[in-house]
């Protein structure tokens, strides 16, 4: 399966953030997407907020059942490992080129869905990241993990 982003969220402030048919990614962030804390929130490296799928999934297999854009991302992936990632990764989002920036902190905003996620999505609350090539990235777009420093990517 190619990894791909399954749905694009945006919010004019807080959660859950709701999906758009296709959005321009900036440097600073989705256009039409803002930030109430801007402290903790948004900002040149903080700028797209990925989760998952599988991370939803699992919210769900914990009796936490939540719609895609609730837990405040801005990609919705499918088919990629967020476990795998790390600082410094490099994705192609469709035309849009991502670079991994920090795991995202879950923040108690989060304790209006269940007050114990923001403790249950610890190591599992999704990543940051700053924008390296802004695109336009709509839901179907395939993800690809690009090699760094002449590596190969994992399988």
């Amino acid at each position: 399966m190619t990894p791909t982003v399954i749905q694009i969220n945006i919010s004019n402030g807080g959660m859950p953030k709701q999906p758009v048919l296709h959005a321009r990614v900036t440097k600073h962030g989705l256009e039409g997407d803002r930030q109430r804390n801007k402290k903790y929130h948004g900002g040149p490296n903080r700028a797209v907020c990925l989760f998952s799928h599988e991370l939803y999934n699992w919210l769900r297999e914990n009796g936490i059942d939540l719609a895609y854009g609730s837990v405040g991302e801005n990609f919705t992936t499918q088919g990629l490992d967020l476990n795998t990632l790390k600082n410094g990764d490099r994705l192609k989002v469709g035309a849009c080129t991502i670079e991994i920036t920090d795991i995202r902190i879950p923040c108690s905003n989060l304790k209006q869905f269940d007050p114990e996620l923001p403790k249950i999505i610890v190591g599992r609350s999704g990543w940051v990241a700053k924008v390296i090539e802004e695109a336009t990235v709509k839901p179907n777009d395939p993800i690809e993990l690009l090699p760094q420093n002449g590596q190969q990517p994992p399988p």
